[in-house]
């Protein structure tokens, strides 16, 4: 069941979206009322997608796109109609975190499906980006190890199968990851330089 916060003014399109949703499992976690309210909601109880119909609150529609694109906390839906449509393009562009539904007039198989897809593809995109993550990290802690091993042999006149025994041994000794071990060893060495 995905969770989800709404930010609608217009009556008519709030009991319809609500209740499009519902009807297809999801949670209405919250609703807010103005910009600030919406902002603040988001933060703290992270939904699955946050639902905002272009220019329901007195704060800046831009403005919140702005705060919400370095935030990254959920996809938002923007709800707007054909004339709306080129002043969000012009203002989201291609992010992934914002995505504009046309609401007039209003299909349900239509909306649930744009949603749906919405969510899917930010959880994939989270994970990719978590995927990248680790895969630099990977890299980074492979690179000081491989220096540290090279410090090792050169300093101690070990192989490098007994260098990195050595890390290991250290990394165990010490209960901390190899890669501080590599990154101490290598700022060790920097510092006693002649």
């Amino acid at each position: 069941m995905h969770r989800v916060i709404l930010a609608i003014k217009n009556q008519k399109l709030f009991a319809t979206v609500k209740n499009t949703l519902i009807e297809n499992g999801y949670s209405i976690t919250d609703t807010a009322s103005d910009f600030s309210d919406c902002l603040r909601k988001i933060r703290v109880l992270k939904p699955d997608v946050a639902i905002i119909e272009y220019g329901f609150s007195v704060g800046s529609m831009v403005e919140m796109i702005d705060i919400l694109k370095n935030d990254k906390i959920c996809p938002v839906v923007i709800l707007a109609n054909q004339a709306q449509k080129s002043n969000i393009e012009s203002v989201i562009l291609e992010d992934d975190e914002f995505n504009v539904f046309l609401y007039n007039p209003f299909n349900k198989w239509a909306f649930i499906s744009f949603v749906e897809m919405v969510v899917r593809n930010w959880s994939k995109l989270r994970k990719l980006e978590e995927h990248i993550k680790k895969l630099r990290d990977d890299l980074e802690t492979r690179k000081l190890v491989e220096r540290a091993k090279g410090i090792l042999m050169k300093d101690l006149k070990l192989d490098e199968e007994l260098a990195m025994r050595k890390l290991q041994k250290l990394s165990m000794d010490h209960q901390i990851p190899i890669k501080e071990v590599a990154r101490r060893i290598i700022e060790w060495k920097m510092n006693n330089k002649q």
